[in-house]
């Protein structure tokens, strides 16, 4: 038995050699990146050409951006220049677009868009100083360009206040939101209205509304 064990478990000289062989190859390529490493040392990064580079390429794109950015502006006054309303004429107001409004010396895109805004709240404008409500439109905006505006009244969209309900109500810049509700529920409990007159009890509004908001009634 024990003859048997040591012959099962035995090799020959052949097969210690191969075992021999096979070792020495597994160690070699377990050892190979170490031993590229130390004869393949990196190269060191040059941080001082690289971020001399950097600068210059940045310097470029600035350069660009920079004659880019004068090119628009200077296309975009070209632009402005260009249409204008010629001496005597006018734009009408309430039906103007926004594009129609830049042709008027002083109004470029910004300008026209919130009088556009400004105007669709209102239901139209029944005069030029109103104007001077539009955000950012001054005193001194308004004497650049109302001679090139007229106002046809007739154009603007009135108020319903027999049957308009809160939330279309509050929309109005001339109420606040008191204002509104109190014309709401003064109506609810003595009726419809029949002239401005009938607002007069209504204590939160005062004069001046009443005047600002009388053109924009009708009593339907």
């Amino acid at each position: 038995m024990k003859q048997r064990v040591t012959n099962y478990f035995s090799i020959t000289k052949k097969e210690w050699n191969g075992t021999v062989v096979l070792v020495i190859a597994i160690l070699l390529i377990m050892a190979a990146p170490y031993i590229y490493q130390k004869l393949h040392k990196d190269k060191p990064v040059n941080f001082k050409e690289f971020d001399k580079a950097v600068a210059l390429l940045s310097a470029a794109d600035k350069k660009t951006a920079g004659n880019s950015n004068a090119f628009q502006t200077s296309t975009t006054a070209f632009n402005y220049s260009l249409n204008k309303l010629k001496a005597g004429e006018t734009i009408e107001l309430n039906t103007a677009d926004s594009a129609a409004l830049t042709h008027v010396h002083g109004i470029g895109p910004s300008f026209a868009k919130r009088i556009i805004g400004y105007r669709r709240k209102l239901g139209g404008f029944i005069d030029k100083e109103q104007l001077q409500e539009v955000y950012g439109l001054d005193a001194e905006k308004y004497g650049e360009i109302s001679d090139e505006i007229r106002i046809d009244a007739s154009r603007i969209n009135k108020l319903p206040i027999n049957t308009i309900n809160f939330e279309q109500l509050r929309r109005f810049p001339y109420l606040s939101y008191k204002q509104g509700n109190a014309i709401i529920q003064y109506r609810a409990q003595h009726g419809n209205y029949n002239s401005i007159e009938d607002m007069r009890p209504i204590a939160i509004l005062n004069e001046d509304i009443l005047r600002k908001i009388a053109p924009y009634i009708i009593y339907k």
